[in-house]
């Protein structure tokens, strides 16, 4: 990977009047800056992060933190507990991945093993000089973490269950409610009945999936809208379930991630013979249509805010906190196969229908 040496050697200045000119030192003239951006990008030069913080602190006569560590702090007793949940080992792995890349890496803490605390927590990352926390999902916030929040430059993960006062990386849930009833609609279903149950159905803090249905409803004609099916599937809810599909009759049921087909089985409807299913939150690997909410890239993106953070010396609670919103991408499926006949399939039913005859 080039360094600022080769960007110096290639304009024939020395390398301090390179790093002068990356920090927008104002001793350096705008077309030198210019010169030097230029020759970066297509040496494909990228700063680290860390390192540009270091040199930060010893310009300015700080401690520096402990060599390139990012904190992701667990609401777990154990790494095996919280990576039961599949999308939470994609996060981490973006997370080191782009860490990584960035010059960091990334340490777990896990605030219910036994022994430990925030306050623990807290008091070990202020000893190691540690100043980056990722929090990792299922994110609740930071208000019941007791932890001096403006030591560290801190990313939440997720829709926050209570009100939030950090940066945030989380799920465009609206907008994948959208893609999907638009790449449902280029395979041919007319009628998508959306299942959702819990907090989900009722909008639950930073749950977005609900809005998402109205505006995709609101663009579809009265004859293809299929009310929301908000009750849950457990064994009390299946004749709820069953009224639902017998009256508003979708010909795909969107829900979560697949755990609605033995039901929709059970209840003598077959995937996709009868029903199509997609998923808003596709498991990987799985054969069906839906979601992926690239949760490797939202993992990256909240370590890039964090790295961010730390290269500009921005700790504590931000005065104007942002949320950073990544749309998931559609993969087709068997659970939801086109339903537009190719000519091919045109003919082949009209012989079978007249060798039958």
């Amino acid at each position: 990977m080039p360094n600022q040496r080769d960007i110096a050697r290639v304009l024939g200045v020395n390398q301090a009047t390179i790093s002068l000119a990356l920090r927008g030192d104002p001793s350096i003239s705008e077309k030198m800056k210019s010169r030097v951006r230029e020759t970066a990008a297509r040496l494909g030069y990228r700063p680290n992060a860390y390192v540009s913080s270091l040199m930060a602190h010893i310009r300015m006569g700080r401690r520096p933190s402990e060599e390139g560590v990012i904190a992701l702090l667990v609401q777990a007793g154990s790494e095996a507990e919280w990576c039961r949940m599949e999308s939470y080992r994609i996060y981490r792995e973006g997370i080191a991945r782009r860490a990584e890349e960035l010059g960091f890496r990334v340490e777990c803490f896990f605030l219910r093993a036994p022994g430990m605390s925030p306050a623990i927590v807290d008091r070990i990352l202020e000893a190691r000089g540690i100043q980056g926390i990722i929090l990792a999902p299922p994110y609740r916030g930071n208000r019941s973490l007791a932890m001096r929040w403006d030591r560290y430059a801190c990313v939440g993960m997720g829709h926050g269950w209570e009100p939030q006062q950090f940066h945030r990386v989380a799920n465009d849930h609206a907008q994948n409610v959208l893609t999907a009833f638009e790449e449902l609609g280029r395979l041919g279903y007319q009628r998508i009945g959306l299942l959702l149950g819990g907090l989900a159905s009722v909008g639950g803090r930073g749950l977005r999936w609900l809005p998402g249905f109205l505006e995709a409803q609101n663009c579809l004609p009265a004859s293809r809208r299929v009310p929301l099916y908000q009750s849950g599937l457990e064994k009390t809810a299946a004749k709820d379930f069953h009224v639902w599909l017998d009256r508003s009759r979708p010909d795909v049921v969107l829900g979560l991630t697949g755990r609605e087909k033995p039901h929709l089985e059970t209840l003598g409807f077959r995937v996709p013979e009868d029903v199509g299913l997609a998923c808003l939150v596709r498991p990987m690997d799985s054969q069906f249509a839906g979601i992926d909410e690239k949760n490797e890239i939202m993992g990256a993106a909240a370590l890039e805010v964090v790295a961010a953070q730390i290269a500009r010396n921005e700790f504590g609670i931000p005065k104007h906190p942002k949320l950073t919103l990544i749309d998931g991408r559609w993969i087709d499926g068997d659970s939801a196969p086109s339903r537009h006949l190719t000519h091919r399939d045109e003919r082949s039913r009209g012989c079978l229908k007249k060798s039958v005859s």
